[in-house]
């Protein structure tokens, strides 16, 4: 009697078995499909917290880019195009020495070291009267007369320098001077083999050269 019961139990059982297996792999395609989205959302929040660590980078990069822009398209310089290569540097390098100027304005007062002090006042008056020479060059040869302006990464790069007090204000003096002149150096590199005008020309050589120098020695000084 038992060995009659039990294949018939097992046939009558089958199609429940069926149901039962049909279940549980649909429940296991669905638990994986829900862990690949969350794990596939997990990659792009990584992405995206990459993305995001990376943007100042990128500000960086793109903040430094700006002296490579014809400022005359900035906002508030509605200066118009420039006539040739030699009137787009004097209107740049003028616009450049300009942020120097303003720092070493504040420089003067607030370094803490007399050595700090006197550098601040040299790099000054040195700027200022190059700046000065531009804006004459750009006035007596293309008959336009300009305001300079601080570039908005020089304003930024200041800013950030009179956050500081004491020792640490010298060295950051030091080390904005150096990223100021190094900006300066390859703005120069870019317009010298452009440049036709024989006086500015000569200009842009001396002015290459003194801040290179000029570079290594505060290099040295910012490491004290």
């Amino acid at each position: 009697m038992h060995s009659l019961r039990f294949p018939a139990l097992r046939v009558a059982l089958r199609p429940v078995l069926h149901s039962v297996v049909a279940v549980s792999v649909f429940v296991g395609a669905a638990c994986a499909k829900s862990d690949t989205a969350a794990s596939g959302d997990t990659a792009g929040a990584a992405v995206a917290a990459t993305d995001t660590a990376a943007a100042p980078g990128a500000m960086a990069r793109a903040d430094t880019g700006m002296a490579a822009m014809d400022h005359s398209k900035m906002a508030g310089m509605d200066r118009g195009p420039a006539k040739d290569a030699d009137h787009e540097f004097l209107r740049m390098m003028s616009d450049h020495h300009e942020g120097l100027i303003s720092m070493m304005d504040a420089a003067m007062e607030r370094a803490s070291s007399t050595q700090a002090k006197a550098d601040a006042k040299k790099l000054h008056d040195k700027q200022h009267e190059e700046r000065d020479r531009m804006v004459g060059m750009i006035k007596s040869s293309y008959g336009e007369t300009i305001e300079p302006m601080v570039m908005a990464h020089n304003e930024a790069m200041n800013d950030s320098l009179q956050q500081k007090s004491g020792a640490a204000y010298d060295r950051d003096m030091y080390r904005h001077v150096v990223m100021h002149h190094r900006e300066g150096v390859e703005m120069i590199d870019r317009f010298l083999p452009r440049l036709r005008n024989a006086d500015v020309k000569s200009m842009a050589d001396r002015m290459r050269a003194d801040q290179q120098r000029e570079i290594t020695e505060f290099e040295r000084k910012q490491g004290r």
